[in-house]
């Protein structure tokens, strides 16, 4: 039987040989001598295609680099592992080890000695600031002095406060919007009866929550012009305490009347002192009230 696609015919025989009575078809390339070629030889397109494609190598792939995403993520991956391998390979060295003993205490533990201990001394006021905030003002306000005859003493609401000022009304608001908490005060007489010297002595406590307006008030005060009350001296001890005597008197009528006055204040405690008098008032005079109730503050 004959092929119709021109491939070798395979009836008969094995594979790789041509059936002897093949019409018109030439055999197959038999060598003559080693190494040449028959003169009525075909070119190797008739050699079996088992044996022509097993000669011919496959093309090689194209080279594809890897991409760099690709390539960090298994540098970090091989980081990673690398790190575990050596921590699990470093518990494993540790866990096989044997523990270490501690080292012996250098001294025995201390003991309690048996019994209570000393009574310590009771803390003083001005140790204890929270005390002087928090605690009654009127404990903390300057007692009368011995021999003067107290006129009053005791608290002062915002509206009294507000009325030693000419516009009261736009004081007290003042004073409730920037915090007024209470205030104490206590006025005095000393001397003889027709020329005594009147002493009032006044603590106003503020919240300073937000802002410090007890330095406000401090630094807002009247100040001497020069007139009624001569120029201020700083007081000792205070970073911001003023102390004024009395300059030219007021008069009321035919009554003149000298006033000196002094102005601190220990944290959120306003100290105002107000010394007057039918003569002069020296500095000396307004200073040692001031001091006096600095030092219980």
């Amino acid at each position: 039987m004959e092929e119709q696609s021109g491939d070798v015919r395979r009836e008969g025989g094995t594979a790789g040989e041509q059936s002897p009575d093949a019409a018109g078809e030439q055999p197959p390339y038999t060598p003559d001598t080693a190494g040449e070629q028959s003169p009525s030889s075909e070119p190797a397109a008739y050699f079996a295609p088992e044996f022509v494609s097993g000669s011919v190598p496959p093309a090689p792939e194209p080279y594809r680099p890897m991409r760099r995403r690709t390539l960090t993520l298994v540098v970090a991956a091989a980081a990673v592992l690398g790190v575990l391998a050596g921590a699990g390979a470093g518990y494993k060295v540790q866990h096989d080890r044997p523990p270490t003993p501690l080292p012996p205490l250098i001294a025995a533990a201390p003991t309690q000695p048996p019994g209570a201990g000393p009574d310590l001394p009771a803390p003083k006021l001005a140790d204890d600031r929270n005390a002087v905030y928090e605690g009654n003002l009127l404990t903390l306000l300057l007692p009368t002095p011995k021999g003067a005859k107290q006129r009053d003493r005791g608290w002062l609401t915002v509206a009294d406060i507000a009325d030693r000022f000419e516009e009261s009304d736009e004081e007290f608001s003042e004073l409730m919007e920037n915090g007024f908490r209470r205030a104490v005060s206590t006025h005095w007489d000393s001397g003889p009866k027709n020329d005594s010297v009147y002493t009032e002595v006044t603590l106003t406590q503020f919240r300073d929550e937000t802002t410090s307006y007890t330095a406000e008030v401090l630094s807002g005060t009247d100040y001497p012009d020069g007139v009624h009350q001569s120029y201020g001296t700083p007081i000792p001890g205070t970073m911001d305490g003023t102390v004024m005597p009395s300059g030219l008197p007021y008069e009321e009528g035919s009554l003149k009347v000298y006033v000196g006055q002094a102005f601190a204040r220990v944290g959120d405690i306003f100290v105002e002192v107000y010394v007057s008098g039918l003569h002069p008032v020296s500095r000396k005079a307004v200073q040692s009230v001031i001091t006096n109730q600095l030092e219980r503050l």
